[in-house]
C-alpha cells in the first residue's frame, strides 16, 4: 500500500512551479517596460504626420521656403532654457505679424522643441495650421503668413506643452 503522500507531493511540487513561473512571467516579465517603447504609456502621444515627414532633420517640413522673396521676416525665438517650466518660452509671446511677412521660429535653446498650431493635443486646430516638427537646437523653420491665415492663432511646444505663444496675422 502506497503513502498518501507519494503522489500528492510530486503533484504538488509541479503544481507550484507552475504558478511561481506564471506569477513571475505576468508580475516581472511582462510588467517591465521596453526599451524605446513607449506605445502602453498614459502620456503617449503620437506625432503628426508633418513631423514624421521631416527630411534631413532640417525642421521644415513643407520645403525650403526662400526667404529673399520676403522684405519682411518675423523671427520668433525659442529662448535656451524654455525647457524649464515657467521660465521665459517663445520670444515674443505674443506675434503681430503682417500677411506679406515670413515667420521664422529659431531654435536657439539646447534640446528639442517646436511650434505646433492650436492650444494643445486636444484642440480641434491642432497642428493643422502649421507644424514646425522636432526643431533640434540651432534649427529654424519659416512659414508664410499667408499660408496661416488672418486672424490670431494660438501654438505651443508638443515636447512641452506648457510652452505657449500667439501669432496675429494682420
Amino acid at each position: 500500500m502506497a503513502r498518501p503522500g507519494a503522489i500528492a507531493f510530486p503533484v504538488l511540487l509541479v503544481l507550484g512551479a507552475i504558478t511561481g513561473y506564471l506569477t513571475y512571467d505576468w508580475m516581472v516579465v511582462q510588467a517591465t517596460p521596453k526599451l524605446g517603447d513607449f506605445s502602453d504609456s498614459p502620456y503617449y502621444k503620437p506625432i503628426s504626420a508633418a513631423s514624421a515627414d521631416q527630411k534631413n532633420n532640417t525642421g521644415n517640413v513643407t520645403g525650403p521656403v526662400d526667404e529673399s522673396k520676403f522684405s519682411n521676416i518675423v523671427k520668433i525665438s525659442i529662448l535656451a532654457g524654455a525647457a524649464t517650466q515657467g521660465a521665459p518660452d517663445y520670444d515674443p509671446d505674443a506675434s503681430p505679424v503682417p500677411k506679406d511677412a515670413l515667420i521664422k521660429w529659431t531654435n536657439d535653446d539646447n534640446v528639442p522643441h517646436s511650434a505646433t498650431s492650436g492650444k494643445g493635443f486636444e484642440d480641434a486646430d491642432y497642428g493643422k495650421l502649421f507644424d514646425t516638427g522636432l526643431l533640434d537646437p540651432g534649427k529654424d523653420y519659416s512659414i508664410p503668413a499667408s499660408d496661416v491665415g488672418e486672424g490670431q492663432h494660438n501654438y505651443f511646444c508638443i515636447v512641452h506643452p506648457f510652452m505657449t505663444g500667439t501669432v496675429t496675422v494682420q
